[in-house]
């Protein structure tokens, strides 16, 4: 046997040996190398258990890389009582565009191959991303979309999709929803949208879909357990997504936090925290994504005092801590001309990333002092550590939500 044989037959190693050194490697980096042969395109890209395998080491590991995923749509305005359709009324069509930031600064520009248009982010779980394409209130065309490997997945129409007809347009089905989440079974690894459409009566009907299962089916619950909330989009955490319920939306009275159990799919209470307040004093309650998906709400009074809670352990009312509290005017500059402001995350060091509605901007701030001294900061009230202006085309707005870098697909 020829040395360059010897040579090449001593770098044969077994593909067991090889599948579990992949997966203590990052996204990026496997992304790269499914380039070195079909073979190993077909394992990191394309086999659903690897894909989990990775996920799990990396989450062992605390190796996962988190990123912002911004969506940016154009909006139609309703004409003559009716939504048109761009390409019937010979409106103007611009697609949706993909930005993924890592850090505050390392962004990516992604495309989406689907031919779907004006696609908004929804919710996030694992990798996976939930899309669909929205016309004043109402989505149609739902997905699952991988952005770090480009996996896509549409979703079929829903048994709750209602027929919209109009003068000028041809039958469409939209979906008409108020609240909606997405998350995992670990049990079962499967993943499930829940979709909310309260109505009068004694049921709220459920609709829930299993990618498992590439299925819809709907679920009567009680409507005691189901009151009104401010957040279309439940927060994620422990197999069940989360809203805050109140019994009068108005007045925000008598909040409780409500929790859709997707294994067992049913609706559960969840004890919110004990807040220092008054009895007339008027509080909104708002569920926020806590990094490493624990629970998080953000509570805010008439006088723009904001306090970040966080659940230590889950379901233990005596475990809630408040992480962060200032008032609205401490906020810096950035803020200065917007007059709204939300949330996209929340860390456990007391970095808060907040989408500027009116600026086309998302600001990060930190809260902490401990935090504030890592930057070299000395201020006491909390600053602004980073900016990310968002390009901007006419009639434009945008999504922001935090998803991981993982391998993660569900075909059918």
């Amino acid at each position: 046997m020829s040395m360059s044989k010897k040579k090449e037959q001593s770098y044969d190693l077994p593909e067991d040996v090889i599948v579990k050194i992949l997966c203590r490697l990052p996204v990026k980096s496997l992304i790269r190398f499914s380039c070195v042969s079909k073979r190993w395109r077909s394992i990191i890209i394309s086999d659903p258990q690897f894909g989990k395998s990775h996920l799990e080491v990396a989450s062992q590991q605390g190796t996962l890389c988190r990123k912002v995923l911004i969506s940016i749509y154009p909006t139609i305005k309703p004409v003559k009582g009716y939504i048109p359709d761009p390409l019937e009324d010979g409106l103007p069509w611009l697609p949706s565009r993909f930005q993924s930031l890592e850090g505050y600064s390392s962004v990516s520009y992604l495309t989406l191959t689907s031919e779907e248009k004006s696609q908004r982010v929804m919710a996030s779980c694992n990798g996976l991303v939930l899309l669909g394409e929205s016309y004043q209130g109402y989505f149609k065309n739902l997905s699952i979309w991988n952005p770090s490997t480009g996996f896509f997945r549409k979703l079929p129409t829903p048994c709750f999709a209602r027929l919209e007809l109009t003068k000028s347009t041809e039958d469409k089905w939209c979906i008409n929803f108020l609240y909606y989440g997405f998350g995992q079974v670990s049990n079962t690894d499967d993943y499930k949208v829940v979709f909310i459409k309260p109505a009068p009566g004694d049921f709220v009907n459920v609709h829930v879909f299993s990618l498992g299962t590439n299925s819809w089916k709907v679920i009567k619950a009680p409507s005691s357990s189901w009151a009104g909330c401010n957040d279309r989009q439940g927060a994620l955490s422990n197999g069940a997504i989360h809203w805050v319920n109140y019994s009068n939306p108005i007045d925000l009275s008598h909040p409780t936090l409500v929790a859709f159990d997707l294994a067992a799919e049913e609706f559960r209470q969840v004890p919110l925290p004990v807040f220092n307040r008054n009895e007339d004093d008027m509080r909104e309650i708002r569920l926020q994504v806590l990094l490493g998906g624990g629970l998080c709400v953000r509570s805010v009074d008439l006088y723009e005092q904001n306090e970040f809670w966080v659940m230590r352990e889950y379901d233990e009312p005596k475990s809630w801590v408040k992480l962060i509290e200032f008032d609205g005017y401490e906020l810096p500059d950035e803020f200065a001309s917007c007059k709204s402001w939300d949330p996209i995350f929340v860390s456990e060091a007391g970095t808060v990333l907040i989408k500027l509605l009116d600026k086309m901007e998302l600001v990060w701030i930190e809260c902490l002092l401990a935090a504030r001294l890592i930057l070299h900061l000395q201020e006491e009230k909390p600053v602004c550590s980073a900016r990310y202006r968002i390009e901007e085309y006419p009639g434009a707005i945008f999504d922001a939500i935090v998803y991981d870098e993982t391998l993660v697909s569900v075909p059918e």
